[in-house]
């Protein structure tokens, strides 16, 4: 069984918002009165959906928001009868604290991507939540030195409703998304925020608790955790520590690391800065052998942390800055690198990864760790977990959530540092610093995010806020 709720302090408050489309079109006939009109389909509530939601929100003490849609056009202003009974269904404005808030944002339900020509909103305000039918997350700038601000929709609660017979009723059927957003408030300043997924059938996963058939929750196996980009002594403290507390919390069966291997002793973009390099060495940042011990320290903690479970490092363009020094030949420059360069050059010759050998040189590493090669497919359910993010299609650059869509379909994967949900696609953000010398000066959209796949498909992104994932003092 799920572990049961606990009193925490009063100053956490949580809201789980969502959506509803409307019905019916009103209209007023020859004498006067006021008459509603259906013209096809109707958006009547997900009742086994809605029966989840209510026990979920009666576990956490948390306030049940639904907010209105239109229907398959903006006539279509009347909410179906089957919400009856319920919250009632409003546009408008809501401050949760100071930097999260309900925009009344109007956005048609048909409309692919709800983010698009919305992001500047979110900017100049706070993290924006609206509605819509479809689930979107994007980061936004805020600042050189602050947080992102997040614009996120909410999915639905209410059956699709549009005119399947053009393009855009029948993408956005297709697209049409059942869910809502979990907003735990804690004080003026602070707050968590994550998307709850749900199926046709009701059933949803929040934080490894499952709700089916309007029972008590019981507890969702995790198939996999994928952690944001890690990058060993760029790493920050608090979201590694995040990331341990998710690993203990999921138990996950698959534990996925993206740039283990910070590669800032090998780095090719900082061969020629002289300067930069003299400030490396002298903070001890140039050996390349400092950083694989690193690494093998932390994988090993991985694997002990993951008990039975497996740990794979997924192949990525960090990783692959050590390939790009053995080959260019620096190690003739680089006397302090010249004697683990040339091992690693000669396993790298008879065709292994040097990375992987790197750090098997440093000591033994567990059974359960596993190194993805660039070819490999790790696909749980129908989830891509092998792609870093970094390579693209037909040999392009790799892209955003849209474009990641496209080459894998169902995926999470890293290497953008900023987290992103767009439909079954899903980019973690970062475990590092999130002020790092090559992004000082410029407005950044990194945080960090891990996600989840639990085993009924159901995946969630979880933003991760100054080390901070849920609140304490409750227990999920």
């Amino acid at each position: 069984m799920a572990k049961s709720g606990k009193k925490e302090s009063p100053s956490v408050k949580r809201y789980f918002i969502t959506a509803a489309q409307a019905s019916y079109e009103e209209k007023e006939n020859k004498e006067g009165e006021i008459e509603y009109f259906q013209r096809g389909d109707v958006a009547d509530l997900n009742k086994p959906l809605m029966r989840n939601i209510e026990r979920m929100c009666d576990d956490y003490g948390a306030e049940p928001i639904i907010l209105k849609m239109s229907g398959k056009s903006v006539k279509e202003d009347v909410m179906h009868e089957s919400l009856d009974g319920l919250p009632e269904p409003y546009r408008g404005n809501r401050a949760l604290n100071n930097n999260i808030k309900i925009s009344d944002m109007v956005v048609p339900p048909q409309n692919v991507d709800p983010s698009t020509g919305r992001l500047r909103f979110a900017q100049k305000d706070t993290t924006l939540v609206y509605a819509h039918s479809k689930q979107r997350l994007r980061a936004v700038p805020s600042s050189n030195a602050k947080l992102p601000k997040l614009l996120i929709t909410t999915g639905a609660i209410t059956n699709p409703n549009y005119k399947r017979t053009n393009h855009k009723g029948d993408v956005a059927f297709r697209d049409h998304a059942f869910g809502g957003v979990m907003v735990e408030v804690i004080g003026d300043e602070t707050y968590n925020v994550r998307h709850v997924r749900a199926m046709k059938n009701g059933t949803l996963v929040d934080m490894g608790r499952k709700y089916a058939a309007g029972r008590a929750a019981t507890t969702a196996k995790t198939e996999a955790l994928v952690l944001g980009d890690i990058h060993m002594g760029d790493h920050d403290p608090k979201t590694m520590a995040a990331n341990y507390e998710m690993i203990d919390h999921f138990q996950p069966q698959r534990l996925l690391l993206h740039d283990l291997l910070n590669g800032n002793s090998v780095n090719p973009h900082e061969k020629d800065n002289l300067i930069t390099r003299a400030k490396q060495w002298k903070d001890g940042q140039l050996s390349i052998e400092k950083e694989l011990k690193l690494c093998n320290a932390e994988l090993n903690r991985f694997a002990n942390a993951m008990g039975t479970g497996k740990v794979y490092v997924v192949a990525s363009n960090h990783n692959f800055f050590l390939d790009r020094y053995l080959e260019s030949g620096r190690i003739e420059e680089e006397p302090w690198n010249t004697e683990i360069a040339l091992k690693l050059a000669s396993k790298m010759v008879e065709g292994e990864d040097p990375v992987k050998a790197g750090i098997e040189m440093m000591g033994p590493l567990p059974s359960n760790v596993h190194f993805l090669d660039l070819e490999d497919d790790l696909k749980v359910r129908g989830y891509q977990l092998a792609s870093h993010g970094h390579k693209g299609n037909s040999g392009a650059r790799g892209g955003n959530a849209a474009s990641r869509e496209l080459a894998h379909g169902r995926s999470i994967s890293g290497h953008s540092h900023t987290p992103e949900h767009l439909r079954d696609t899903i980019i973690v953000g970062t475990s590092t610093k999130l002020s790092l010398p090559y992004t000082r000066g410029s407005a950044s959209s990194w945080m960090g995010a891990n996600a989840v796949v639990y085993d009924n498909g159901l995946a969630q992104l979880l933003p991760i806020i100054q080390g901070k994932w849920k609140a304490k003092g409750f227990e999920y």
